[in-house]
């Protein structure tokens, strides 16, 4: 009997009919009934959003692998968008080292297409033992398509970045993963109480893990705020940070076009709080949650379950979050471990120039 959950079993019967007749009829078999129960899995869960999908045994093993903060890879996030593949690296990584920008279009690897590959087969394709290569071929814009051969390189990668200015503390977080919360705490430790101005940078920051991204906005609010709030189909529930904060330093927030998801609920838990302000331009608007729900044969769904909505209600997705303050095209694509550029930066935040 199927469960309330489930198909009922006319249904089940009829999928059955069809899937039979198909192999029987179709001038292209498909190869086997377990190709055929992948593809209709997959084709159903991308029909729901653009972020949910069906993963395979081994793709869901490769994006377990991928999570890992040691790895062999060459340093970036991979991201699906209106069909196409993008590429954004993580700064200071081998593959913003070796000319690749963000939003650049990945078009094959090793000479073979990625059209129409799940994220994670691709990722797993690039990654690969340490110190052999990889070829990639990608494209900037409308510009002709180039390729880049690099080496894969052993990487624990470092998610947050500490520069100590003369006028200002600049920390980098370049993506929230589970060593990211550890990593920011040693930090912040060492900054709290000397009162001096604090920028935050998530410039890039595609996201990464929810979780993580809430256990690090703790750090910078009370206990108890509500950071943001969860819409899923029982209604809608607050996130409320669980631990006091640690430091009470005056602060901004630094975003772009490819500040996304995880990164977003991070600033908003910051921005609406009245803790700090941001900076910069529009967010890209992914306000969606996802989760993975593993299956008996080691295969897995990822499925969006909740909607990430400010502490009022308010939606961001499909839009991004506005800065608070705008910044110059020269001030975003910045530097600010130099000198001048973090003082142009500060001057511009207080008003003192146009």
């Amino acid at each position: 009997m199927a469960t309330e959950a489930g198909l009922p079993a006319e249904q089940l019967e009829l999928l059955t009919d069809a899937i039979a007749r198909i192999r029987s009829h179709a001038l292209d078999v498909p190869a086997s009934s377990r190709k055929m129960t992948e593809d209709i899995l997959r084709a159903y869960t991308r029909s729901l959003d653009p972020y949910s999908d069906y993963l395979t045994a081994f793709e869901y093993a490769a994006f377990q692998e991928s999570t890992s903060s040691d790895y062999f890879g060459v340093q970036m996030d991979l991201q699906f968008q209106d069909g196409r593949v993008l590429l954004f690296p993580f700064r200071g990584g081998l593959a913003e080292k070796s000319g690749i920008r963000a939003g650049d279009e990945l078009l094959a690897v090793n000479g073979v297409t990625v059209y129409g590959k799940s994220l994670y087969v691709v990722g797993s394709t690039i990654r690969g033992e340490e110190g052999s290569t990889v070829q990639l071929t990608l494209r900037t814009g409308q510009a002709l398509a180039r390729s880049l051969s690099l080496r894969r390189t052993r990487a624990h990668y470092q998610s947050v970045h500490w520069h100590r200015g003369r006028s200002a503390h600049l920390v980098q977080i370049t993506r929230f993963t589970q060593d990211t919360a550890d990593q920011l705490v040693l930090i912040l430790r060492q900054i709290h109480g000397d009162g001096r101005f604090l920028v935050l940078d998530l410039r890039g920051n595609q996201g990464g893990s929810l979780i993580d991204a809430r256990r690090c906005a703790d750090f910078f609010v009370e206990k108890a705020t509500i950071l943001f709030r969860l819409r899923d189909r029982d209604g809608i529930r607050a996130i409320a940070a669980e631990e006091p904060a640690l430091i009470s330093n005056p602060m901004v927030v630094l975003q772009d076009g490819a500040t996304a998801s995880a990164a977003e609920a991070f600033i908003l838990a910051l921005t609406t709080n009245g803790r700090a302000r941001s900076a910069g331009v529009s967010s890209y608007g992914k306000g969606l949650a996802q989760r993975f729900l593993p299956l008996a044969d080691g295969s897995a769904l990822r499925l969006t379950y909740a909607e990430i909505v400010a502490p009022d209600g308010t939606s961001y997705h499909g839009h991004g979050l506005p800065p608070d303050q705008k910044l110059s095209r020269p001030l975003m694509e910045a530097d600010l471990t130099k000198i001048e550029m973090m003082k142009s930066l500060l001057d511009r935040l207080q008003g003192k120039e146009n």
